[in-house]
């Protein structure tokens, strides 16, 4: 039985270093790895973690950050090729993360 559940999906403000891609889903989970977890806590790759960082970070380019509300700037090509990445990177942390963790995709595609 899985000890830790996350959703999974991508929000605004990455860097090389950071990315807010998984969300603590029970208390349980929260009190281990708090709201946001940091891929730097969990038992996965190095190449994984730049990959979602990376990913993260042609996330944040869909945004005009000078009025957020805005529709994103992402041709639909874009966005395709996106989402197409993200359903690589929750495969990926589902294979790495195994059995102890349940990861809930939750992006819009």
């Amino acid at each position: 039985m899985a000890k830790y559940t996350f959703k999974y999906w991508f929000e605004w403000g990455c860097s090389e270093n950071f990315c807010p891609c998984l969300w603590s889903n029970d208390d349980f989970t929260k009190d281990k790895f708090g709201y946001d977890v940091k891929l730097s806590e969990l038992p996965i790759s190095q190449d994984l973690v730049q990959f979602l960082c990376e990913l993260g970070i042609e996330h944040d380019k869909a945004l005009d950050w000078s009025y957020p509300p805005d529709p994103l700037l992402w041709t639909k090509e874009e966005e395709e090729q996106f989402y197409t990445k993200a359903k690589e990177g929750y495969k990926r942390l589902i294979e790495e993360l195994g059995e102890d963790y349940v990861i809930i995709y939750c992006e819009d595609k």
